[in-house]
């Protein structure tokens, strides 16, 4: 294979999103957790759609989403992930690719479905995402094309990935390999539930090799078990630079001892907030890899994020490169 040069590669699952608007009410009655991520089985993945009246299909994914908007600001990258060899795989990777994001199962996997996350979203805009995992249990080892990381300047990994036990050995192996060669590695929390059931491994992976951190506030705090202020105490000690979202707060982010409160922009008729924790990350990011200063990166991210729920999914309908002043 022919060396292909990206400032990023992103780790993560490859999902296909199925975004519905719902109520409060059938939230209740189907028994799905507000605002949060819960993991499901093929028959509950069936019902759910069943109870879906009208949806949209796009290919989805926590770090894909942010590769994707890294990519509409101008940015390179890669996405390393596993699909299914079905109607949805093939959705995924020729959007992913569509979308100037480099991405190519190393491994192919037909037994399993493509991976799908039911994301329920009620009037308010939130949403509530029910993920059926599918061929993404297979990830490991055997899935990463090492060279990808090899060349490419950061190492961004999804927290969900830890949801799966080989899936968490092929994290540890790629970040020894980013660790030897000097190449800073992110770590997005993912969601708060996520983090409850893996505090002690995301805490031995941050002090172990994170260079930067994202998360937004209950995931800090769930992190830490603490109250805000000394939560971004304690990961400004173990990370260099992160970001904190606060949602219609804004963002804290930092560059070890430099802090900064980014405040929100604010959107009139929020549709979904989907992806808005993804894409702040991109432009958090895009800016970080083109030299901006911290706040500066901050602001990118506010911009993005603030675009992304004006609209169903979490994939830029415009050209990011136009918020960038």
């Amino acid at each position: 294979m022919n060396k292909i040069n990206k400032y990023i590669t992103f780790l993560g699952n490859a999902i296909v999103d199925i975004i519905a608007e719902t109520s409060d009410e059938l939230l209740n009655e189907l028994d799905i957790p507000k605002g949060g991520m819960q993991l499901i089985s093929t028959k509950t993945a069936d019902n759910l759609i069943g109870n879906i009246k009208k949806s949209v299909v796009v290919s989805g994914g926590s770090a894909a989403n942010t590769a994707v908007g890294f990519s509409s600001f101008g940015g390179n990258s890669c996405f390393i992930g596993q699909t299914g060899s079905d109607e949805f795989g093939d959705l995924f990777s020729k959007d992913i690719n569509k979308s100037n994001v480099f991405f190519q199962n190393k491994t192919s996997n037909i037994f399993e479905k493509t991976s799908k996350s039911i994301i329920l979203v009620t009037p308010d805009a939130e949403r509530s995402m029910s993920t059926f995992l599918g061929a993404s249990v297979s990830f490991n080892i055997k899935c990463i094309n090492e060279d990808l990381i090899l060349n490419s300047q950061l190492l961004y990994i999804e927290g969900y990935l830890f949801d799966q036990p080989e899936a968490k050995k092929a994290i540890y192996h790629c970040c020894e390999l980013a660790k030897n060669k000097n190449i800073q590695i992110a770590l997005s929390l993912s969601d708060l539930f996520c983090v409850e059931r893996h505090r002690d491994d995301f805490l031995n992976l941050i002090i172990e090799y994170v260079d930067i951190i994202f998360a937004n506030e209950e995931e800090i705090k769930s992190l830490y078990q603490l109250n805000l202020y000394d939560c971004i105490k304690l990961i400004k000690h173990d990370v260099k630079i992160g970001a904190i979202t606060l949602g219609s707060k804004g963002s804290i982010v930092f560059e070890t001892k430099n802090e900064y409160v980014i405040n929100p922009i604010q959107v009139k008729s929020p549709v979904d907030t989907t992806g808005a924790g993804d894409l702040f990350a991109a432009g958090f990011l895009y800016g970080y890899t083109h030299k901006y200063s911290i706040k500066e990166c901050g602001n990118l991210g506010s911009k993005a994020a603030a675009e992304i729920i004006t609209y169903y999914g979490a994939r830029p309908k415009i050209s990011l490169k136009k918020l960038i002043n």
